[in-house]
């Protein structure tokens, strides 16, 4: 599995950025797919709930510095994507912010890609000068437009430096049929000519908001075009078009501040003319091959207009409505406009890939094993997530697969038993339940960051059977136990089937006995609590005979479903101490423990002098 941190002004609700995010998570999956190799994402947010909720990925909170430290420490690649991250024209602690992560995972030796950023303006002699000493620790840089090109070239960096083009040219918008419904909800005549306009707040208000008042104003009253605000950034942008229309005669439409980056894609579809304070309103326009004039408020919008030949309507500071009005006539009726945009558009998304193709060299480069041998036993290299998911797809099996849980005691077992250490990497899929494997795993080629433990991933797989409907089976522990262990999963999950229980202390004479009761059920999941190295080895000489699509050795899990069994504490089970927690209640287990230091000698007597 690669691990990806990606970091941004992700989490604001700002169209722009969240745009940016769509395509680099979905660029990342549709090349999961097609090189069939897991990747897990992590996203720097502001607000990590809700992006793990849009997006179906994992997220940090970027205030937490810790919590940010430890996500980059974990991953393959950083990346810096999208937006004007490395400037100071809004505080120097913004550009620190994004150079100390860039710091933190080169200290950590990952990979770094400046992904298709727009760079500067950076104020001050030494706040470039540390920009210089980090920014060229990087092992890819893109950006996104000339200036950002050429000030890095100034720089006299080594790098190389790709041209390339902002990310959201390769967003795709909605489907049609969504966007006549929202039009439909805000009653606009698209038979008139429709002008888009997207404000933000500026510094220097003096008398602008009157004045882009009275040019909706003339464009619905002189010339009978519909107009419409859209807000790129939430309520903060609603705020500023209230201001507006509240100094207006007319009433325009105000569209709602929800809608998602590919919606507003859509939406602008319909429009004939785009005025945007914001860049991405006009990358949006463009990317539609719909006409649009800036409004500059940063010299990233100077930028992006001169890539399409043209240069501001209107800066902030110096705002003339005649000039601005002049703007959108031309640009609604001179006819070469139409093909110079196009041109150009199709140009900005060849760029773009660029990045990508990049992108796609650098996650090849990194060579990630898909398990481990430690000791002779396979361990494959997943986390609980991407574990969860296998489990998920073995449903859909034709024939039974096999899922063991090694730990400690499970390896150290197999070091004098090799017919058991045959049974362990006979198996499907094998997680690695226990911190010491999670701990031996870097000694082993590929550092796994998590431990799965076979009780935990069979309760997460609970939710998803019961809304599937599937079928369970519960074989092992004590006779009673398992009729416990049901009673009390029943009452978490409702409408879960358990088609059927049977004790584990059964004779081999009724073996066969016990398979027919089980495949008689027709179960599509067969937990079996036998205990280690019993359970495996059941599953083993039995998994043909079975009927059902997944198998799973969990241990002492029915135990502590039925109570018979405490299991530790949240706080030693966040540690990894699950095994002390077990030696403190339940001393005779002593000698059993000792495995665990007898391990961590052999782990590291193979890394000193290289073998057993």
């Amino acid at each position: 599995m690669k691990n990806i941190v990606i970091s941004g002004y992700y989490g604001q609700l700002n169209t722009g950025d969240e745009a940016i995010l769509r395509v680099l998570i979905d660029r990342l999956r549709e090349y999961e797919r097609q090189e069939n190799e897991d990747i897990n994402i992590v996203v720097l947010s502001s607000r990590p709930q809700l992006t793990s909720k849009i997006y179906k990925i994992d997220s940090v909170n970027r205030k937490k510095i810790w919590k940010v430290v430890k996500a980059i420490k974990r991953c393959d690649i950083f990346i810096s994507g999208g937006g004007s991250l490395f400037q100071n024209e809004t505080s120097n602690r913004s550009l620190y912010y994004y150079l100390f992560q860039i710091f933190i995972a080169k200290l950590f030796g990952k990979k770094v890609f400046i992904f298709s950023q727009g760079i500067g303006p950076i104020k001050k002699w030494y706040n470039v000068l540390v920009f210089k000493h980090i920014i060229k620790l990087a092992d890819y840089i893109t950006v996104r437009d000339y200036d950002s090109f050429d000030l890095l070239h100034r720089l006299k960096l080594k790098n190389k430096i790709d041209l390339s083009a902002d990310p959201a040219f390769l967003l795709s918008p909605c489907c049609e049929k969504r966007v006549e419904k929202l039009f439909q909800t805000y009653n606009i005549d698209l038979s008139r000519k429709t002008i888009g306009i997207v404000v933000r707040k500026w510094k220097k208000e003096k008398d602008m908001t009157v004045k882009i008042a009275q040019i909706a104003d003339i464009l619905i009253e002189d010339e009978g075009y519909n107009v419409v605000f859209i807000p790129f950034q939430g309520k903060w942008d609603i705020i500023k078009i209230n201001e507006i229309v509240s100094k207006m005669k007319n009433k325009p439409c105000i569209l709602s501040e929800n809608f998602q980056p590919h919606e507003l894609l859509g939406i602008f579809r319909y429009f004939d003319l785009i005025v945007g304070m914001r860049l991405h309103s006009l990358i949006f326009a463009a990317k539609m091959n719909k006409r649009f004039i800036g409004i500059s408020y940063d010299p990233k919008i100077d930028s992006f207009l001169k890539m399409y030949g043209l240069k501001p309507a209107g800066y902030v500071d110096s705002f003339d409505i005649n000039n601005v009005l002049l703007n959108i006539q031309y640009m609604l009726n001179e006819s070469k406009i139409q093909k110079k945009i196009e041109q150009t558009t199709n140009n900005m998304i060849q760029k773009a890939e660029k990045s990508f193709e990049i992108l796609k060299e650098a996650l090849t480069s990194i060579k990630k094993r898909k398990s481990i041998n430690v000791l002779g036993v396979r361990i494959d290299c997943i986390n609980f997530d991407k574990a969860k998911k296998k489990c998920i797809d073995f449903l859909s099996a034709s024939s039974p697969k096999v899922v063991f849980t090694p730990n400690v005691e499970m390896i150290m077992l197999s070091q004098r038993d090799e017919k058991f250490k045959k049974i362990l990497n006979s198996s499907d899929l094998n997680v690695p339940d226990g911190i010491g494997v999670v701990w031996a795993s870097k000694y082993f080629g590929e550092k796994l960051y998590e431990r799965v433990t076979g009780f935990d991933l069979m309760m997460s797989l609970m939710t998803v059977l019961e809304k599937k409907g599937a079928k369970v089976f519960l074989l092992g522990a004590k006779p009673g136990v398992a009729e416990k262990a049901k009673e009390n999963l029943l009452k978490q999950f409702r409408s879960l089937e358990i088609c059927g229980v049977y004790h584990g202390y059964f004779s081999e004479e009724e073996n066969d006995t016990v398979v027919e009761i089980i495949n008689s059920s027709k179960p599509d999941v067969l937990f079996v609590a036998m205990g280690m190295k019993r359970q495996e080895e059941w599953i083993y000489k039995n998994k043909k005979k079975l009927k059902c699509k997944l198998i799973m050795g969990v241990g002492g899990s029915l135990d502590v479903l039925s109570g018979e069994v405490k299991r530790a504490p949240k706080m030693f089970q966040k540690l990894g101490l699950e095994w002390f927690y077990r030696l403190i209640t339940q001393p005779w287990r002593f000698k059993r423990m000792l495995v665990l230091p007898k391990f961590v000698f052999i782990v590291l007597k193979i890394r000193i002098f290289g073998g057993r």
